[in-house]
């Protein structure tokens, strides 16, 4: 069924206007797809890397654990994302997942692969009974990002959505041109000569048949943060999820570490600009986990145990935890549409009575 947004505004419990008002006056939303908590939290994981030496061979000198190795965990983890951990965590925002620490953030719905997930985290529930695969069909409810749009009466282009994999072009809203989006090998146009070069690269830099580079999705997105300035912006990243798959461990490190390299460099711009310094939520997150062991690693699914857990970490004026997430209540992954919501002053349970409510910013115990 298609659900009307405009029948639903009206009901809404904070208007437009107060809304402008509020502290939180753009949103940016990075997706991870499958990474998971072992790597967010800590880091290489030496007992994967151990399992896959050669006979003889000393983890101390194969050159993924010079690279990424260290004695903790914590330490692991800053090596493998230092501005994340260093910069973003311990100053600017916190992060809940952490099962060590009492924290666990998991799926709603059953499936654990990637439509079902990013559909659950964008219209705010589980949708098992309609999204049962990563088929490209228009995504049949809509979502929290043309929600906003709708709500705050924002042009089309203030909303906008990259993404690396080519689902991104119906995921994102379930009315084609709600909102701008830029998805799979779709061209981008702008004026910046760089970046039409990389447009024009696009399709010869091939390594899938639906997803390209999250380099170039980097790319576009901070062009046209830069030139359109929106006020929400989502950006759906997949090389961790694609070399996972491909069991190629080394590639999944590395597009994290580069990963981490996109966040600073957005973080860092954000907070050069008047219009989003002290103005701007950051939320990072994935789409679903995947299998603890050394054999599942590489897969995730409904029968593959580790893959409902997840993370979500937020940075931002109103994110007053710091760090990890300790002794917490429970959160879903559906959390984050009503999240969204929130930073602009809005009700996502106007548009979805049965969305999960939002984030608490505030430190909770179960």
């Amino acid at each position: 069924m298609v659900f009307s947004i405009a029948l639903l505004l009206p009901v809404c419990t904070a208007n437009a206007a107060d809304a402008d008002t509020r502290p939180h006056r753009n949103v940016v939303l990075v997706t991870l797809d499958g990474v998971r908590t072992q790597e967010i939290f800590g880091g290489l994981d030496v007992d994967l890397l151990r399992s896959r030496l050669g006979k003889g061979k000393q983890l101390a000198d194969d050159p993924l654990y010079r690279r990424y190795g260290a004695d903790t965990p914590q330490a692991r983890r800053e090596k493998l994302m230092p501005f994340f951990w260093g910069t973003l965590m311990r100053e600017h925002g916190s992060i809940a997942g952490n099962a060590a620490l009492g924290s666990r953030v998991q799926v709603g719905n059953t499936m654990r692969f990637s439509y079902p997930g990013y559909a659950e985290l964008l219209t705010g529930r589980a949708r098992d009974e309609a999204i049962d695969s990563n088929d490209h069909i228009q995504n049949p409810f809509p979502t929290v990002l043309e929600f906003v749009r709708e709500r705050l009466k924002l042009p089309q282009g203030q909303v906008a959505a990259f993404g690396s994999w080519d689902r991104f072009e119906v995921i994102p809203e379930h009315r084609p041109g709600s909102i701008f989006v830029n998805a799979g090998f779709m061209a981008y146009k702008s004026p910046d000569p760089g970046v039409r070069r990389l447009d024009a690269m696009q399709d010869k830099a091939l390594a899938w048949t639906e997803e390209r580079f999250d380099a170039f999705t980097e790319a576009f997105a901070l062009d046209y943060l830069q030139r359109e300035r929106p006020r929400l912006l989502y950006v759906g990243l997949g090389d961790t999820d694609e070399w996972s798959h491909a069991g190629n461990y080394e590639l999944v490190l590395r597009a994290l570490h580069d990963t981490d390299a996109f966040l600073r460099e957005l973080w860092t711009w954000l907070q050069s600009q008047p219009q989003y310094r002290g103005n701007t939520t950051l939320i990072v997150t994935t789409d679903h986990g995947r299998g603890r062991g050394m054999k599942d690693w590489t897969d995730h699914g409904a029968d593959v145990e580790g893959a409902q857990d997840i993370w979500i970490a937020i940075a931002g004026p109103d994110a007053v935890r710091r760090g990890e997430w300790r002794d917490a209540a429970p959160l879903k992954q559906g959390q984050v549409a009503a999240t969204v919501a929130q930073a602009f002053g809005l009700d996502f349970s106007a548009l979805e009575p049965q969305a999960y409510p939002p984030i608490p910013m505030s430190p909770r115990a179960k």
